[in-house]
């Protein structure tokens, strides 16, 4: 059977209602059920040992935190215990966040987000396994630290979200599996998957081990142009950010030219930035259509190297995509 797994979105109105999003995708033979951390929403860690106690099959997957929020002390003791919890199905997805969350909005430090991401990978390796941590990184330092628990899983994997090449090839470089961003189109797939496998190559790893996820924002219906409005908008914004509009419409064949005038558009309150985005860059970021159209997709993304797409639907669409597009 295909690999699939399904993400939740935030929104979720109690604990009845959680439940039956993970039997849902549970009963529907999905791999994975993955849950974001989006600050000021619900908290991540929580929903996962609840999900935890309501599976039995599915891997649970974090998509993810950071080592700013979280000390990788705490990681690690947060991991081995979901892993224990649910009979060995965790999975660990780490990024480093944004400076406008960690630095702007929480006041943390926020350095050398490559350097942090490295080092906590591999202090929480060391802690899964057993070991005793006595170090001090670049930006990470651990004294005397051991858990007192171990993950049913050795080696328990923890993934990477990268976007851009640095990103990526840390990831090929330290990490068991890569979690791709969504709203990427499947030019910008192969491109990433070749930084992943060479990087990996380069440290000498095998590079088909190291499993490539990719989150894949669905919007599954009858009339694609009634959506269209809305979901330009939302790529003018995604491709606003510094550096993201770069690569992605680089990498997925689209011209970047638009980013001057889109950027510039942006930043005024009221511009029609949506006229610079077309159908065809909404159908290649997005899954959008019915259901044969959105399979059709997912067969793209596999062909362009994504081992287990991630299904991203609106939490009010959760159960019907899930249905629709079962494994």
């Amino acid at each position: 059977m295909a690999r699939l797994g399904m993400v939740l979105y935030h929104g979720l109105e109690s604990g009845a209602a959680l439940e039956s999003y993970a039997r849902a995708a549970e009963t529907a033979g999905y791999e994975s059920l993955w849950v974001t951390e989006r600050y000021f929403h619900e908290e991540t860690f929580t929903l996962l040992g609840f999900l935890a106690a309501v599976t039995q099959r599915l891997k649970l997957g974090v998509g993810v935190t950071n080592p700013y929020t979280r000390h990788p002390a705490l990681l690690a003791m947060a991991s081995a215990t979901l892993d224990r919890v649910s009979g060995g199905r965790f999975i660990l997805g780490m990024g480093r966040s944004e400076p406008f969350i960690i630095r702007d909005r929480l006041g943390l430090d926020y350095r050398q987000p490559r350097t942090v991401l490295a080092e906590a990978v591999g202090n929480i390796r060391d802690l899964l396994a057993g070991n005793r941590v006595d170090t001090t990184g670049e930006q990470i330092t651990m004294r005397d630290t051991r858990l007192a628990i171990l993950p049913v899983q050795q080696p328990m994997p923890i993934y990477l979200a990268a976007l851009g090449p640095r990103a990526l090839r840390l990831a090929g470089t330290v990490a068991d599996g890569v979690i791709l961003n969504a709203y990427v189109p499947t030019g910008y797939v192969r491109y990433a998957v070749r930084e992943i496998r060479e990087a990996a190559r380069q440290a000498g790893r095998h590079p088909e081990t190291i499993d490539i996820t990719c989150m894949l924002v669905v919007r599954l219906t009858p009339d694609a142009g009634a959506l269209m409005p809305g979901l330009k908008q939302r790529l003018v914004r995604l491709l606003a950010e510094p550096h993201v509009g770069e690569i992605l419409l680089a990498q997925g064949g689209f011209d970047t030219d638009i980013l001057k005038p889109l950027r510039t558009a942006a930043s005024h309150t009221g511009a029609n930035t949506a006229q610079l985005i077309s159908d065809d860059m909404v159908e290649a970021f997005y899954l959008i259509g019915d259901d044969a159209t959105c399979r059709a997709r997912i067969a793209e993304y596999r062909a362009a190297g994504v081992d287990a797409p991630l299904l991203l639907p609106r939490l009010e669409d959760y159960m019907q995509v899930a249905d629709a597009l079962r494994p």
